[in-house]
C-alpha cells in the first residue's frame, strides 16, 4: 500500500530527528487505527446478527466470536489490506456465497497484481495482463512468493465465502490478485511487488518479478473473454457476446443457441420482449436441440425469469422429440442459479460443462454493507431461495460434465459445445 509505505519512511525518518516530538503523535495514530479497525468488527458483527438470513434467530458461531476477539489483538501487527483479508475470514462463518467482505475499501488502500488469473482443468494461468506484463499471458502459475499455487487456492476453502466448492474455483483467481492475501505467507506488509514462478509458452520454467499496482479499477469477478493470444480462431460463441444480457441464433437447422449473460432487462429490450421473440424462433424452427448456455451468468433479479421459464416449458410441452441442454459452469451464480434450478425441476432438460457455484436451495442476496472506519464494503444475506423443497445438492450435476483446458482456452475453442453438437441427437 504506497500511502502506508510512505507513512512508514516518514516515521522512521521523524522517529530518529525527535523521539520527544513524535511518540505522542505516533501513539494517537495507532490508537485511533486500532479504535477504528475493532470498531469496524463489532459493527460487522453487530450486522451479522441482525441481518443474515440464519443468525439473525440464532447465537453467531461461537468459532466466529472466538475468531473476532483474537482479531482485535493483532490490528497493531496487521497491514490495513491484510485486515481486509482477516474480515473476509470472519465473513466465512456465515457459509454462504453471498456473504463477503470486499479485498477493497473507500477508506484504505489496496494494491494488487496487473494480472488476470484463471484456473483451468490443467492448472492457473495468466489469460490477461497490462505492461510490462503482456508477455506472461499464457504462462502457467507454479507458485507465488515461494508457496504453490494449489494451496494457495486450497486455503482458500476455508476463508472464501461460498456456497460450494466452484465459488472457490471461480473467486480464486481475483483474490490471487491482491497484495493482503500473501500477508499470511510472509510477505511483508508494503512490499512493492512479488516474485512468481512460471512455466512459459515454450514450456521452460522461469520466475518474474511482480510490481504492485493501486487496485482502482476492480470491479468484481471479471466474466471470462476470448483468448488474447491467438488470431488462429474467432472467438467461440460463449464468450462471442459475454456483455450482451440475452441473444441467440440458429447454429444449424436442427439447432437453436440461447446465450443466457445476465438475468437483467437490456436497456434497449427487457428480458420479456426478448422471452416472445425467443418463442417466435423457437416455434418457426422447432429445433431438435435447444441449447441454453449460462456459463457467463453471474446472477441479477430473479424476478424478472417467469416469462422466460414459460418460453422453455411450453417448447418442451409442443415438441416431445427435441432436447433441451442447459450448459452451466462456474460463474453461474444467484438468480441464474435460481433459473437452471426451475429449469432443473420444471423440464427434463440434460445439463453439460462444470457445476454452478451454487446450490439448487441456497441462502444468498445482495444485501449490502459499509463498514464505518474503513469503509470496507460486502454483504449479508437476508434470504433464503428454495425452489425445491428438501433438495440437498449441493449443485446440479451435469450429465456431460466436460471442463476446459488452458490449451482450448488459448485456442479459442469449445469444447462444451463441440461435445453437445457431436453426442447429443
Amino acid at each position: 500500500m504506497t500511502g502506508k509505505s510512505s507513512w512508514f519512511k516518514l516515521f522512521t525518518i521523524v522517529y530518529f530527528l525527535s523521539v520527544f516530538y513524535t511518540a505522542p503523535a505516533q501513539s494517537t495514530t495507532n490508537e485511533k487505527r486500532i479504535t477504528g479497525w475493532s470498531s469496524d468488527i463489532d459493527t460487522m458483527l453487530a450486522l451479522m446478527q441482525r441481518e443474515h438470513y440464519i443468525y439473525r434467530s440464532k447465537p453467531l458461531p461461537p468459532e466466529l466470536i472466538t475468531k473476532a476477539a483474537e482479531l482485535k489483538t493483532k490490528i497493531s501487527k496487521f497491514s490495513d489490506e491484510r485486515m481486509l483479508l482477516e474480515l473476509q475470514r470472519l465473513m466465512f462463518y456465515m457459509h454462504d456465497g453471498h456473504s463477503y467482505i470486499l479485498p477493497v475499501a473507500r477508506n484504505v488502500s489496496s494494491m494488487y497484481m496487473p494480472l488476470q488469473f484463471y484456473i483451468f482443468n490443467d492448472g492457473t494461468f495468466i489469460i490477461d495482463a497490462d505492461e510490462p506484463y503482456k508477455k506472461l499471458i499464457g504462462c502457467k502459475v507454479i507458485s507465488i512468493n515461494g508457496v504453490k499455487t494449489e494451496k494457495l487456492i486450497d486455503d482458500m476453502n476455508s476463508y472464501i465465502h461460498h456456497d460450494n466448492k466452484f465459488t472457490v474455483i471461480w473467486f480464486a483467481p481475483s483474490v490471487l490478485r491482491f497484495r493482503g492475501t500473501y500477508e499470511p505467507y510472509r510477505l511483508t506488509a508494503g512490499s512493492p511487488g512479488i516474485i512468481m514462478q512460471l512455466i512459459d509458452k515454450n514450456h521452460k520454467t522461469i520466475t518474474h518479478d511482480i510490481n504492485f499496482i493501486p487496485a482502482t479499477n476492480f470491479h468484481g469477478i471479471p466474466k471470462l473473454m476470448p483468448s488474447v493470444i491467438t488470431d488462429k480462431k474467432p472467438a467461440p460463441l460463449y464468450l462471442s457476446q459475454v456483455e450482451n444480457n440475452f441473444w441467440f441464433t440458429s447454429i444449424n437447422s436442427k439447432t437453436l443457441y440461447f446465450q443466457f449473460n445476465q438475468v437483467e432487462n437490456k436497456d434497449t429490450e427487457t428480458l420479456a420482449v426478448f422471452a416472445d421473440k425467443l418463442n417466435d424462433a423457437l416455434q418457426i424452427q422447432k429445433p431438435l436441440l435447444f441449447i441454453i448456455d449460462v456459463r457467463n451468468n453471474n446472477g441479477g433479479n430473479l424476478d424478472l425469469l417467469p416469462p422466460l421459464m414459460n418460453v422453455i416449458k411450453q417448447f418442451e410441452q409442443q415438441n416431445h422429440a427435441s432436447k433441451i441442454v442447459v450448459i452451466t459452469g462456474r460463474n453461474t451464480f444467484s438468480a441464474a442459479q435460481v433459473f437452471i434450478t426451475l429449469v432443473n425441476r420444471d423440464t427434463h432438460a440434460l445439463f453439460a460443462g462444470e457445476p454452478s457455484s451454487s446450490s439448487p436451495n441456497f441462502v444468498g442476496e445482495g444485501n449490502y454493507i459499509t463498514l464505518p472506519y474503513s469503509g470496507a464494503m460486502g454483504s449479508i444475506s437476508n434470504k433464503y431461495h428454495e425452489q425445491i423443497p428438501g433438495d440437498t445438492r449441493l449443485w446440479i450435476e451435469p450429465d456431460f460434465p466436460v471442463t476446459l483446458s488452458s490449451v482450448q482456452y488459448f485456442n479459442n475453442e469449445d469444447p462444451v459445445l463441440d461435445f453437445i453438437l457431436k453426442n447429443v441427437q
